[in-house]
């Protein structure tokens, strides 16, 4: 290759590369804004069960019918990348990846919300309620990061400020998690009744647990998405 053609190849892979990780349909941050503003919205029926576990079979329902409007947002976002033609494979997956780790944070609210329909308590469970804040500050952070795909050359810092602080309350979720799954475990039952109790509640404490994880997984994508320089 002469040195002209060598320099020209050199200048159109650079352009390519910067056109690669900017953003070409912005439908998807219209897209993304309205999944975690969903998030947010169930973390906090979520904590809304604190003051109003009467109304735990209503607030399950609004969860059920939440979950359902954000699957239909993810699958809407998985028919733009099908038709999406400028980018490459691995972008595609990491936006679906993304979508659905998001989509995953709602579906576990609803999750445990329903498992505590299954049990007789007239309050809400005391793991539950030291779970609900961090979901919800993870999912308030999660929006905030999200809102700042649209500009992340002016907003990176506090995206990047959004995810380590998401990371964090990840770690403060597993010590949460660690204390009531070895109480739940070692405690004695004092009768036959509250066995099937504590099955249900170890179960929910593992799904608030695993929904902590799905915030922390869609912060490292955001992360990513921060490295590339957007989507």
């Amino acid at each position: 290759m002469k040195k002209g053609e060598a320099v020209k190849a050199l200048i159109l892979n650079s352009v390519l590369h910067k056109m690669t990780f900017l953003p070409r349909e912005r439908k998807f941050f219209g897209f993304f804004d309205e999944l975690a503003e969903k998030a947010v919205e169930a973390a906090e029926l979520l904590m809304e069960l604190e003051a109003n576990y009467s109304e735990l079979s209503q607030i399950s329902e609004q969860l059920r019918v939440l979950e359902g409007e954000a699957d239909s947002i993810v699958h809407q976002i998985i028919q733009e990348l099908f038709y999406d033609h400028t980018r490459v494979t691995e972008e595609k997956g990491d936006i679906r990846y993304f979508a659905h780790n998001l989509d995953n944070v709602i579906d576990g609210i609803e999750k445990a919300v329903i498992r505590l329909t299954f049990t007789q308590k007239q309050t809400l469970p005391e793991p539950v309620s030291e779970f609900s804040p961090i979901i919800l500050e993870a999912a308030r952070e999660i929006r905030t990061a999200v809102h700042c795909l649209r500009d992340m050359r002016c907003e990176e810092e506090t995206l990047e400020t959004c995810c380590i602080r998401t990371n964090e309350l990840e770690n403060e979720a597993d010590k949460i998690n660690r204390k009531w799954l070895r109480m739940l475990m070692t405690t004695p039952v004092k009768n036959p009744d509250e066995l099937l109790e504590r099955m249900v509640l170890r179960e929910i404490v593992d799904i608030l647990e695993d929904t902590m994880d799905q915030c922390e997984d869609v912060a490292n994508i955001l992360e990513t998405f921060r490295l590339k320089g957007g989507i």
